[in-house]
């Protein structure tokens, strides 16, 4: 399945189940999603740092783009990211809904450099989102290089209505985590 079709497909299922429950009398968007949306609803310009490894020795630097917007009637938030860093060119697609069923944010990523995104089933168990009005962190199980498991966990901080801090981390189920890269955004 190409990468646009397998996106739309997940769009449409994800809009279905996040709006099945609101057709049958419950509230549409949740006061976390709509929160979400508020805060980072726009366009954002993006300071990139990725950190050394083995393989970039001096790290990378670049810049970026990030769109937030709430869509089917604020019952899901997109996050799209457009990152240029070195040889790096990186696309991805964030959705966010409230499962109405167990009352939790959920997510989805989509991105052109994991061949792991995109999943379902990690979407509706596995992938973790929090948000508690001042952080959001989202926790993916993902396997290592190695094929070891491991978590990704992206935490966007320092959050105000000019800017934010998203950072990106690896490591082992429960940590230590170490971090990957940092994105530094001002609202355009």
């Amino acid at each position: 399945m190409s990468s646009k079709l397998s996106v739309l497909v997940a769009i449409t299922w994800l809009t279905f189940f996040a709006a099945a429950p609101a057709q049958s009398g419950q509230q549409g968007a949740t006061a976390e999603l709509q929160s979400l949306a508020k805060l980072f609803a726009g366009t954002w310009t993006l300071r990139v740092t990725f950190e050394p490894t083995p393989e970039i020795p001096k790290g990378l630097h670049g810049t970026g783009e990030e769109t937030w917007r709430a869509v089917a009637s604020g019952l899901t938030l997109t996050d799209e990211e457009s990152i240029t860093a070195g040889p790096i060119k990186m696309a991805l697609l964030g959705l966010f809904w409230t499962d109405h069923v167990t009352g939790q944010l959920r997510a989805l990523d989509c991105n052109n450099q994991n061949p792991h995104t995109c999943d379902l089933e990690d979407a509706r168990g596995a992938l973790t989102v929090h948000w508690d009005g001042h952080e959001l962190v989202v926790e993916e199980p993902e396997a290592g290089p190695d094929g070891k498991p491991m978590t990704s966990r992206v935490v966007w901080s320092d959050i105000t209505t000019s800017s934010f801090t998203e950072t990106g981390y690896l490591g082992p189920p429960g940590g230590p985590f170490k971090k990957g890269m940092t994105l530094l955004g001002t609202r355009k």
